[in-house]
Parts: C-alpha cells; structure tokens; sequence
C-alpha cells in the first residue's frame, strides 16, 4: 500500500484545494477497498478478496506488491480474464516467472495461438517441476499441429527417474492413444499400472480402453475387475461387459496439457498445500471447464489450504451425474465435517447411501461419517451394509473389516470387534495400522499381553517413525513393568506427536514409575493442552492432584 500512503502525503501538501479532495477521495476508497480486500480473503471469500484487491488497484496501478497480490488473488480465485490484463505488467518487472508463463501457455493454447504457446513455454525454468511440464507441453502442442512423430520423440521416459518418468511415461501412451497406435499406448499403461498408477483411476480406464482398443477384451476385463470397487472402474466394466466401446485416455491437446496441470496440482499439493498446485489446477479449469476431474483436484488444493467454502465452490461444478460425482459428494461431506457442519454432513451422505443404485463405497463414506460424529453403533452398520455388498473377501476389503471392527470396538462390542480386526489383519497381513490397533486393544483390555506385545511390535517394524504407533509399544512395556524402556519409546513418540493428550499423559505415568515427579507432572499438563476426553481429563487431573499412585488407588475406592 506504498502507493495508496503516497496519495496521502500529496493530499497534505496540497492544503485546501480542490484537487486535495480527490486525491483523499481516491485515497479512501483504495485503503477501504484494501482493508475489505484483506478481510474477505482472511473470511475464505477469494472472490471477493479479488476484487476488492482490483479496486484496491485501480487507485495505486503502480504499487508492486499490490499488483502482485491482486494477480495472485485473481489466480486463485479462478479469474481468468483478471489474471491475464494483470500478467503483462507483472512480467515487466519480474522477467522470469513459471506462474506468468504458465497461464500465458494455457491462455495461448485456449486460442490455438501456437506461437505465442511456444513463446510462453521458452519463458518456463528448466529446473524443478516445470524442466518436465516443458516437454509434455511441447509435445502437446506439435501434436496439434499434425506431427505426432515430433511429439513422440520430445518423451523418453528413460531419460527420467522417479516422478518424473511416470509423467513422461503417461503421455506418451496418451500420445500413441491419439494416433491410434493401441498396442504402444497399451504396454505403457500397463507399465503404470504395475506401479503407483494402479491406484489412479485415469490411469487404469486409459488401459482398459486401449486394451479393448487393440482387441485385447480379455486383458481389459481383467483390468477393469482389478479396480471394480471404484464406481468409476464399476460402471465402465458394466459397459464393457454390455459390448459398449471404452472411453478413457486423453487424445487431444488441450486434454492432455489439462490433465498435466491437474497431476501436477495433486501431486505437489499431497504432502502440504502450496501456492503453484493451486495455480497448476486453476489452470487446468481454465482449460477444461466442462471437466469434473479438474475441479475435483481444485476442491482438493483448496481444501487442504483451508480455503473450505472456496472448495465446495469448486466442487459445485462437478455435476451428481458426472462419472466422479459420488467421489465428489465424498469431497463434500468431509468438508462439512472438517469444519463443524456435521449434520449437514451426515445428511448429504445418507442420502447417497438409501437410494436403490447405492454403492458399497457410499455405505462405506457413511459408515466414516457416523464414526467420525461417534456414532458407532449405526456405523458398524453402515459397514454391515457395504460388506454385504462385497462379492468375496478379496485383500482390499481389509480397510471395511477394520472400519467395522473400530466402530464395534469404541461401541462396546468387542467379540464382534475381535472377530473384524483378526479378518482385517488375515486379509492385509502387513497393514501396521491393524497390527496395532488389535495390540492395543488387546493390551488395553489385559488379554493375551505377549501377542499384544508381538502385534505392535510388527507395527513399530513397519511404521518405526509413527509416534502413535511407538506410543503403542511403549506403552506395553508400561504395563509390563519395563519402565526405563517405558520412557525410552515414549519420549521417541512425544517428540514425534509433542500435542497428544494420550501420548503425553503415558509418559507421565512411566516418568513417574522411574521416579522423575516434576517431569510427569509437566507431561500431564501438556495432556491437558491435548483437550482429552471427559474421563481422561478427569483420570489426569487426579494424578496431578495425588501422583499416580494415590490417583490409583483413589479410583478404586466406591
């Protein structure tokens, strides 16, 4: 606002006259605007906060770092038309800039303006993300011109490790894809589904239908049944298995430079939100407006920002007849949960679930629901009913027997519990979560402690940096009276979770064991900081009140 501070002091200098009124005018409506600016965008209002931002601008054109953040607002606010008068004057002072180029790429390829698209993707840095996005892109756009030879020979996957070989393996069967060279495309599908491309939908859709492409029916049913409890997979195998022809893969250019900006959005944005995914899946409904997937990944960036209302915004795009719009709803419902809209919530996915073409994820999502709003009695059987909808016990149903025997477990019904987790864990052997959580339930409830013990133990093996799951095994050497061994994994937990009320109070009490009484008495404050459940409020309190011992001794007196 060094602008807007400048109108002020001229204002002054002028004294009395006429054109001091303006200048304060102009002044005050740019500082109201700026201020409006900052609390709708601190509101989750970035549409708002863009045009205030704009207003803000129009007063102080020259300021470079209200110009900026007016640019970035508009991005985010999925303002388009705003975004591209602003980006000419960001590049005129900041020369080299991946956001400028990348929306300037997406602008050029909306209006098939392939120089200006070559001209914006000479300005993206050859480092980080965008040394890959480059010749994806490149290869997008010789494609649109008719040379599929050149575009091919712009991705060689073997030039690439990691990440960055999965995209430039992608695209390439994309590429084969719209040449119709099924075979090709369908061998490098394959390729990705035998690594982290078997979970992306896309991905395995893309495969089916250059199977069924190449007259490989056979191949693409087996594809299509592998990934079957995903609706999406589910309603394309009944296509397929109708005689009806696939449609998967991504054969024109504007498709292809979406569906990048849309991976990248998801990918760069797993871990932690970042301000260029946001950008990334803008941009890619920018370009495809009319696709659900895009504004998925948009709700998902957003939401992991924070930015809640601004994703269901997004989510509002994607229509309940799209081929992801129960994933949607899904998207939906947690948020309203994440943000104290439980009812709503709940409401939302209970009528997904009662109509006829209910699907087993829909009785699963209110089966999360329920638990999450414990209400586990009615979750178990939200579960009870996704179960029965399962054909056999195939090793992915674990995730439902482990739901179900959760839900039991914090219902009261531990037999039923038992039976579930002890499925779960015969169907995913490997899971560390069911190793531990039958553990600790086992341990919690004093039954059959050495195979407690063992369970966690196998959990800490494949989880070693998981401070709930250490928390788990320090405490079973608690309970069995290793109590320097007690502290030694569960100041290791601690460190890794330092706001967890259980954590905190279980090495307190191993603390006080070993005889360090002003140290278990700062970790059962700090479990009272973790806003603990009633009882366990209660339990910590009466040990700071009277130390363990006598805390324990009280609670058994009537």
């Amino acid at each position: 606002m060094r602008q807007l501070k400048r109108f002020a002091v001229v204002a002054l200098l002028l004294g009395g006259t006429a054109a001091q009124a303006t200048i304060l005018d102009s002044y005050r409506s740019g500082l109201h605007d700026y201020v409006q600016g900052r609390h709708a965008w601190s509101d989750d209002e970035l549409g708002r906060a863009s045009g205030y931002f704009a207003g803000a601008l129009s007063h102080a054109p020259d300021d470079p770092v209200l110009l900026r953040r007016t640019f970035d607002l508009a991005l985010a606010a999925g303002d388009q038309a705003m975004a591209m008068k602003l980006a000419p004057r960001i590049a005129k002072n900041e020369r080299y800039d991946t956001t400028i180029a990348l929306l300037q790429v997406a602008d050029a390829l909306q209006k098939k303006n392939w120089k200006g698209l070559d001209a914006a993707r000479q300005q993206l840095s050859d480092a980080g993300f965008a040394g890959f996005a480059a010749p994806v892109i490149e290869a997008w756009t010789l494609e649109a011109r008719g040379k599929t030879k050149a575009a091919l020979a712009k991705l060689d996957p073997a030039s690439q490790e990691g990440f960055a070989k999965a995209y430039l393996t992608e695209h390439r069967a994309h590429l084969l894809s719209a040449d119709k060279q099924w075979d090709g495309a369908a061998a490098l599908y394959e390729t990705l589904l035998a690594g982290e491309g078997a979970s992306v939908t896309r991905i395995r859709l893309a495969a089916a239908t250059a199977l069924q492409k190449a007259k490989r029916g056979d191949d693409a049913r087996k594809v299509l049944e592998a990934g079957a409890r995903d609706p999406v997979i589910a309603a394309a195998l009944a296509r397929f298995n109708a005689g009806e022809p696939l449609k998967g893969g991504v054969t024109a250019p504007r498709d292809g430079i979406s569906e990048l900006f849309a991976r990248m959005a998801a990918d760069l944005s797993r871990e932690r939100p970042i301000p260029i995914a946001l950008v990334l899946a803008r941009l890619s409904t920018f370009l495809t407006p009319e696709n659900g997937e895009s504004w998925l990944v948009t709700g998902d960036v957003l939401a992991r920002s924070g930015q809640y209302d601004a994703a269901l915004t997004a989510l509002d795009h994607i229509k309940p007849t799209d081929t992801i719009g129960s994933l949607a709803r899904a998207r939906r419902a947690g948020i309203l949960l994440e943000t104290d809209r439980a009812p709503q919530s709940v409401a939302l996915l209970e009528a997904a679930a009662k109509v006829p073409e209910a699907s087993l994820e829909d009785w699963s999502r209110l089966g999360e629901a329920y638990q999450r709003t414990e209400r586990f009695a009615d979750s178990a059987k939200a579960y009870d009913k996704a179960l029965a909808m399962a054909k056999t016990d195939t090793p992915d149903l674990w995730t439902l027997y482990f739901s179900r025997g959760a839900a039991h477990e914090r219902a009261g019904n531990w037999p039923q519990a038992e039976g579930d987790l002890r499925q779960a864990l015969k169907l995913a052997p490997k899971e560390a979560a069911v190793l531990n959580y039958l553990g600790y339930a086992l341990l919690d409830r004093g039954e059959r402690l050495p195979e407690a013990t063992t369970l966690i133990e196998q959990a800490v093996e494949l989880r070693p940096d998981d401070g709930h799951i250490v928390d788990s095994l320090g405490w079973a050497h608690f309970v069995a009276g290793r109590y320097d061994k007690a502290v030694e994994l569960l100041e290791r937990a601690v460190a890794d979770v330092p706001d967890d009320a259980t954590i905190n109070e279980h090495l307190g009490d191993a603390y006080w064991k070993v005889g360090r009484h002003v140290e278990a008495r700062f970790r059962w404050k700090a479990s009272l900081e973790g806003e603990p459940a009633d009882d366990a409020r209660k339990r910590v309190l009466a040990k700071l009140d009277y130390g363990l011992d006598r805390a324990a001794l009280a609670a058994r007196q009537p």
